[in-house]
């Protein structure tokens, strides 16, 4: 099977190896799917860069050698982690970064409107009196079960919004909170993705609820070491579900306070945490009805 496939005219699929990315790209109005299968090959030559590059990305901040020079897409993780929580490691951020280098990459070809959907971190690109609007829901629970909408951002051209990145306990990475969804949006998918895994982190609670293991042992290579990492997540009190989001809450009023991220949505188990003074998103299904706290 090739890599790239053109599924439609407003959309191209690159699956290979650890990749499954979609392509929009749009010019005067018009889908461009040349323009997002050359944008394409610029995913598979970020995957070649990041096979060469696995033991850096695993390792933290403050383990990374100084003065090393780092391809584009290696330094837009480094640097988004480093911004973000020096206890991450790139890794928290690789995703965003690819599908920044993607869309870029789609803009300089001469679109005005794209979007690259890395496995949900997304970066969009919008041109002047361009729109978009980006369904939010939490990471899949089970293989083939789909994930609710909980919500629906409205991005336009010009708002300072280039990435949204989503996650939360049960998701890809590893969370050491009870975050069922964080969902960040910000100038960049880079800075997105690694302040959705902080804000995760952010998100804690103790209780018998819980369980954790020790990252080494979910991942012999992970570079967290004897970080705890969230394995399951029971019925919580409420006193522990607002515990959880008052710790979000601090950590995304410092993110936003850097004017590291735009705005965050965080659930946990029927209660949720809001910060978006743009009044962009419009909350669906079980976010809408889920307890607020004050932000």
């Amino acid at each position: 099977m090739e890599p790239v496939q053109v599924i439609r005219p407003d959309l191209v699929l690159v699956d290979w190896g650890p990749m499954t990315l979609t392509i929009s790209a749009w010019q005067g109005g018009q889908a461009r799917p040349v323009m997002a299968a050359q944008a394409a090959r610029a995913a598979l030559r970020c995957l070649k860069v990041l096979a060469e590059f696995q033991g850096y990305m695993r390792r933290r901040m403050n383990d990374l050698p100084a003065g090393r020079p780092l391809p584009m897409v290696v330094e837009r993780a480094t640097q988004a982690c480093r911004a973000v929580d020096v206890e991450l490691t790139p890794l928290a951020a690789v995703a965003g970064a690819v599908a920044d280098e993607v869309a870029d990459f789609a803009l300089g070809l001469g679109a005005d409107r794209v979007v690259v959907n890395n496995g949900g971190d997304i970066a969009v690109r919008l041109s002047p009196g361009q729109s978009l609007r980006v369904g939010v829901k939490p990471p899949e629970r089970e293989e083939g079960e789909a994930s609710p909408i909980m919500g629906r951002l409205n991005l336009r051209g010009g708002d300072g919004i280039g990435g949204v990145a989503s996650s939360g306990w049960q998701g890809r990475s590893h969370s050491s909170g009870v975050a069922d969804l964080v969902t960040v949006w910000a100038e960049s998918a880079a800075l997105a993705d690694a302040a959705a895994t902080a804000l995760g982190n952010a998100a804690q609670a103790q209780g018998p609820e819980l369980e954790s293991a020790p990252a080494r042992e979910i991942d012999p290579d992970s570079g967290l070491g004897d970080q705890r990492i969230t394995t399951k997540v029971g019925p919580m009190p409420r006193e522990q579900r607002l515990a959880a989001l008052r710790g979000a809450r601090e950590a995304a009023h410092r993110l936003h306070g850097q004017g590291l991220i735009t705005g965050c949505l965080v659930l946990v188990q029927g209660e949720a945490l809001l910060l978006d003074q743009g009044h962009r998103i419009t909350l669906a299904g079980p976010a809408a009805s889920a307890k607020l706290l004050a932000a």
